[in-house]
């Protein structure tokens, strides 16, 4: 075997010479990069050389991509909207997928939260792109929004937000019972949170003796992107793909072969730069902190 020709994505092993061992297509050492492992990483690497090698499906440095990030806010609000048909089966999918072992049943519907309904007196988040609505299949209501969030007081943020999504069910009158309905609060972040190498945080109110859940009434999903890798396989769970979605999805030139499926390609035809208008385009080159240049969108330096 030519193991000049062998190539692993993961620096852990290069790093220490061990991704050069092969048995068959599969690396014989595999180091996690958490010592508690989770869904994001299995006990063998069931990935050969071609799986770990990405690289041609990259756009190069100083060059853009055909895809706008899905954090851009006006991607996320059409390949995710609620009122549209292909929009809330895209956002059922990443809901189901994202908060699967965090909700006890599966959501079935979505809809808009109203804008009147917010009576709390705080002014909207810029970081929040949606307010929703949410149905379990046994018809408890859940309500779940969407952020993107900024570095300043990150986790005070997300439980102030909380905070305002249970206020919001209080009714006028002495007959409200306080029967508050579950909160999610789904966060995306462009940095670092917590000093360990897992991009998926979930959290929630737990007894501090016994680790189980108190109530029900405050969650929280922080997605940590910095942390998400370059490595994608088919045998990822279905968050672990999302998360790379999210991530790289303005850096590719088209998906990986573990991407390949409904769920995913149904994403691209909302991310694609070529349908934006000049003036959105613009937009998007400014907020996602990139340049313009007379033919289009340039890639920023990382």
């Amino acid at each position: 075997m030519d193991i000049q020709n062998k190539q692993c994505a993961d620096p852990i092993l290069e790093k220490l010479r061990l991704g050069l061992f092969y048995h068959g297509d599969k690396p014989l050492v595999w180091i996690a990069d958490s010592p508690r492992l989770n869904e994001f990483h299995e006990n063998e690497a069931p990935y050969n050389a071609e799986e770990c090698d990405l690289s041609r499906y990259f756009v190069k440095e100083g060059e853009f991509g055909p895809y706008a990030s899905l954090l851009y806010d006006k991607t996320f609000k059409k390949a995710f909207s609620p009122d549209t048909r292909r929009g809330k089966h895209n956002l059922l999918n990443l809901l189901n997928d994202v908060l699967e072992g965090q909700i006890p049943q599966k959501i079935k519907d979505v809809a808009s939260q109203q804008p009147e309904l917010n009576d709390s007196g705080s002014k909207v988040s810029k970081s929040s792109i949606l307010d929703l609505h949410c149905r379990d299949e046994r018809d408890n209501f859940i309500e779940i929004e969407v952020q993107i969030e900024r570095e300043t007081n990150f986790l005070k943020r997300l439980l102030f937000y909380s905070s305002q999504m249970i206020v919001q069910q209080g009714e006028p009158g002495p007959d409200w019972d306080y029967d508050v309905k579950p909160v999610y609060v789904i966060s995306f972040a462009r940095f670092r949170v917590f000093d360990d190498n897992r991009p998926l945080h979930r959290a929630g109110i737990l007894d501090y003796e016994t680790a189980d859940r108190l109530i029900d009434s405050a969650n929280f999903t922080i997605i940590e992107l910095p942390k998400v890798t370059r490595t994608i396989r088919k045998s990822d769970s279905e968050v672990t793909k999302w998360l790379f979605i999210f991530r790289y999805l303005d850096r590719l030139k088209e998906l990986p072969p573990a991407l390949k499926t409904e769920k995913f390609e149904g994403l691209l035809p909302f991310a694609e730069l070529a349908r934006f208008n000049k003036k959105v385009q613009v937009y998007y080159a400014l907020e996602m902190g990139q340049i313009c240049s007379g033919i289009g969108i340039c890639r920023r330096s990382p």
